[in-house]
């Protein structure tokens, strides 16, 4: 069902259109003569990208200190294909309800966290092509007696400042407890103050990984309003956009996200599996 619900969005083929438009990335100079994000990146040598800190498996801060994460992994694979090193990179981090505005504000060059890609979003920002999906679970305690949407009428659900799902739980009669940041949220929950946390669930199968949330808590009730993720860019930011669709389409077709999702162990989706084959299919084809 939920494959049905993604195929929509498997929108690969639209790179064969600026494939032949856009150039290698290849960069052996740090000047450019380039315009937009894409000249400044190669100008200053260097690519800042909006990420989550706080989002496990995808965007975490890891034990030494340093970004963890699939996300992570693609940021500095898209900075390779860019700048030929991985390293060239500044990770900021920015959550659901800043990032647009980071991103807006010149702040970051390119938001990789996490981030939906809806039709509201598109009138303030473009999208790359889309690269993963995630849909709208619920964390709760498994003695609560949870087990659908409607048993959440009009009780407290914790959820983030700025998630797309706000408004459409809202409509279905629950009482939306929001908060900035992932961290607050899960405190809220744990302190009892919110039945459940509506969040990605995605989300909220990395969180099951840990051992304190996997004895007693559990993904209660059936993942809705499935969408895929979109990197984020300024509008009408054209060759940027298509070196970070270029990088994508490499990315995928070299089974790049269905290995990541094998080492940050996340379930294996059929989305990411979808996309790989149909990324080799137009490698194969250029």
């Amino acid at each position: 069902m939920i494959i049905k619900k993604i195929c929509k969005f498997l929108t690969l083929a639209s790179i064969i259109a600026v494939i032949g438009a856009c150039s290698s990335t290849d960069n052996t100079s740090n000047t450019s003569t380039e315009s937009g994000t894409l000249g400044k990146i190669k100008n200053r040598d260097k690519i800042i990208i909006g990420v989550k800190a706080d989002y496990v498996p995808f965007g975490f801060i890891g034990e030494n200190g340093e970004n963890a994460g699939l996300e992570i992994d693609i940021a500095r694979y898209l900075t390779s294909e860019i700048l030929q090193s991985d390293q060239k990179i500044e990770f900021v981090p920015v959550v659901a309800a800043n990032r647009i505005e980071f991103l807006q504000q010149g702040k970051v060059d390119l938001l990789i966290a996490t981030m939906n890609d809806t039709e509201k979003r598109r009138q303030v920002i473009d999208f790359s092509e889309q690269y993963y999906a995630s849909g709208t679970g619920l964390l709760t305690k498994k003695d609560n007696g949870v087990s659908t949407w409607d048993d959440l009428k009009g009780k407290k659900v914790c959820g983030i400042q700025g998630s797309f799902y706000n408004k459409e739980l809202t409509q279905m009669g629950i009482e939306m407890v929001n908060f900035p940041g992932t961290a607050e949220a899960y405190t809220a929950l744990k302190d009892g103050r919110c039945i459940g946390f509506a969040y990605d669930d995605s989300g909220i199968v990395g969180k099951l990984l840990e051992p304190e949330w996997g004895e007693d808590w559990h993904q209660a009730v059936p993942v809705i309003l499935v969408q895929p993720w979109g990197m984020g860019i300024r509008k009408d930011d054209q060759l940027f956009l298509e070196a970070v669709n270029n990088a994508i389409l490499k990315m995928e077709a070299e089974g790049f996200i269905v290995q990541g999702e094998q080492k940050w162990k996340i379930p294996s989706t059929e989305y990411a599996k979808e996309r790989m084959e149909k990324a080799k299919q137009l490698m194969e084809n250029k």
